[in-house]
């Protein structure tokens, strides 16, 4: 029993080393949103948005472009420096929160079985569907799309279940959106996703593993997805900001765009529990959950999670420790309810 402690204590120990190592290498892993090629794309489209918004006159001046990309009063905002201190800590934690689970649940461990079934059922007479450019495009299309409808469950089931909103407030309870603001996220609300997104995923890929006898390979942009890398390149980064970016009245039926998940992150009552896509706005398009950006939303935008609410995360410790403290009162509060019914 020492020796195993000892063994992981020391496999946690490299944990922290390679987590702190990878946040310090965060602008240069493709895989990251904050890869250096994502946020100068960011800050293309934010020229954009300023040029066209707040400077339609003369030469656009870089000195008050960068203040107006980086406002003081938002970067050092209370709410951004909680943001700060979640996006390391969660990355170094990682080994007793998601860690466990990540390792013994997957949508390859999901994939596997599903593939060792339908071999032992077809692998007799299967031969596998050729492999063309046009498969491998529909593959990465397909693969995309059905990651994103899992992303829009995930969050819609935080939002709209008593027992996970908790969890999901965490994220809400910003007051100023930068692209950090993506990581304030509670421990928890990754292992949910895990539990939702693993079975669908690996169901997806273990059809399509065994179709194509392992073959297939989506395409890819820097090393990642090509869907998902073409969602960051336009904007993803500006989704957790001041700087509003609307694809459109065409696309944003289509997309969803900076703008959309700001109006998700509005403060009205009139915008809760809406867009909760993250890639495609079809989701909320199919389900009566898609509100439009326009010019007076965006004028009159209001952050957080209600006007007027309480903030229930203004620390670290809050950040962790309140929705564990609202989940057990919501259980209790259940319990009883159920031991005083008839």
């Amino acid at each position: 029993m020492f020796h195993s402690l000892l063994d992981y204590c020391d496999r946690f120990a490299g944990w922290i080393l390679d987590e702190s190592l990878d946040i310090v290498r965060s602008p240069f892993n493709a895989s990251s949103r904050l890869y250096w090629v994502f946020l100068l794309s960011a800050l293309v489209l934010a020229a954009i948005t300023y040029k066209r918004y707040y400077h339609r006159d003369g030469p656009l001046r870089f000195a008050e472009f960068i203040k107006f990309v980086f406002p003081k009063s938002i970067y050092s905002h209370p709410s951004a420096i909680v943001d700060y201190k979640l996006f390391i800590s969660n990355r170094l934690i990682g080994p007793v929160t998601l860690g466990p689970f990540a390792e013994g649940f997957s949508a390859a461990l999901v994939a596997s079985y599903v593939i060792g079934l339908l071999a032992s059922a077809f692998a007799a007479t299967w031969q596998g569907l050729p492999i063309g450019v046009g498969v491998i495009l529909a593959f990465t299309i397909v693969y995309g799309l059905v990651s994103d409808f899992v992303t829009y469950i995930n969050h819609r089931l935080h939002h709209q279940v008593n027992l996970l909103w908790p969890v999901h407030r965490v994220h809400h309870s910003a007051e100023v959106l930068t692209p950090f603001t993506y990581y304030r996220k509670h421990p928890l609300y990754n292992t949910v996703r895990l539990f939702i997104s693993a079975p669908v995923l690996g169901v997806f890929q273990g059809i399509t593993l065994f179709l194509f006898l392992g073959e297939i390979e989506a395409l890819t942009i820097f090393g990642i997805n090509a869907v998902s890398a073409l969602f960051r390149i336009f904007g993803a980064n500006l989704r957790h900001s001041h700087i509003w970016f609307s694809f459109g009245p065409v696309l944003n039926h289509i997309f969803i765009s900076p703008a959309h998940h700001q109006i998700h992150h509005s403060a009205r009552p009139e915008h809760w529990n809406r867009n909760y896509g993250e890639v495609f706005a079809i989701w909320d398009w199919m389900f009566g959950t898609l509100v439009l950006p326009s010019e007076e939303i965006r004028k009159n935008l209001i952050l957080g999670v209600g006007i007027g609410a309480p903030q229930h995360h203004p620390t670290l410790a809050k950040v962790y420790l309140e929705p564990l403290a609202s989940m057990y009162e919501i259980l209790t509060r259940r319990f009883r309810s159920a031991r005083l019914a008839p």
